[in-house]
């Protein structure tokens, strides 16, 4: 199973397309974290670690700290995303994605609320450290950037990397973007609930989408791993997924319905 983890769920962007920059947030601290890291690189259910749950850790102020201490401590594959416009060092991760929604200037900022030129700019800047390891730039299409394909195409031809279009536009319990021709309605058990989803406390929490931490299925700075996989707050939450029973902040969520053509590689 991954691993989830929000080193930080304060962001720079005020994304359309994702409410947590509306939540105060807080920093995880380097010290629980390395603890927590080796838990999870150590435990043998764990396959990936993923640093990309909430938030943007190109804002957590102690990060070149903990990357130093993720390069030391690579046991497993690692996957970090990030919007990319406060970055300033490229890790020695397995995959690094960018999260770029738009594929021109005006759809871009209307989504992210963040200065087209300069993240354009940043990126590029970091070409030659990208391109070091893999790469891809992911670029969530919905009603406010629709049919942008072609440019975010043309902008990035020169990417060392992959460039995907998703068309699955998580509603995360409010109104639902996705373009009418890609939406879907049948709903399956979440993948999230194969995960664990670590905010910037160490509480695990159902999802990446539960921003105010409403659930619990225990803590990773505290309790064993096989404690918080076999707690039994998560264990009925999935029997409730797999009975097609959807409860809390589960209940709006459209996140585990399929879409038609739910990602596309252009490149």
């Amino acid at each position: 199973m991954d691993a989830k983890i929000s080193v930080t769920n304060k962001c720079n962007a005020k994304c359309k397309t994702c409410p947590v920059w509306e939540y105060p947030g807080e920093h995880m601290d380097v010290d629980k974290f390395k603890l927590m890291w080796i838990k999870l690189m150590m435990h043998p259910s764990i396959h990936r670690v993923l640093l990309n749950n909430t938030g943007d850790m190109y804002i957590h102020p102690k990060r070149k700290e903990l990357w130093e201490f993720i390069e030391k401590h690579h046991y497993k594959p690692i996957i970090m995303t990030t919007n990319a416009a406060a970055m300033d060092y490229v890790p020695d991760v397995d995959l690094i994605i960018i999260s770029f929604n738009g594929g021109t200037k005006e759809t871009y900022e209307h989504t992210t609320g963040l200065s087209f030129d300069k993240t354009v700019a940043r990126i590029k800047k970091f070409y030659p450290e990208i391109a070091k390891i893999h790469a891809e730039i992911h670029c969530l299409i919905w009603d406010g950037n629709e049919g942008t394909e072609d440019a975010l195409k043309e902008l990035w031809e020169d990417f060392p990397g992959r460039i995907r279009v998703s068309y699955k536009y998580d509603n995360q319990m409010k109104e639902d973007h996705t373009i009418e021709k890609h939406r879907k309605t049948k709903r399956v058990t979440c993948d999230y609930l194969s995960m664990l989803s670590v905010m910037p406390t160490g509480q695990v929490v159902s999802c990446a989408h539960d921003f105010g931490a409403k659930t619990d299925f225990g803590n990773v700075f505290t309790d064993s791993i096989d404690g918080i996989i076999w707690n039994d707050a998560r264990k009925k939450k999935i029997m409730e997924h797999i009975a097609q029973q959807y409860t809390g902040i589960c209940e709006k969520c459209n996140y585990n319905t399929a879409t038609a053509g739910r990602f596309v590689y252009l490149k």
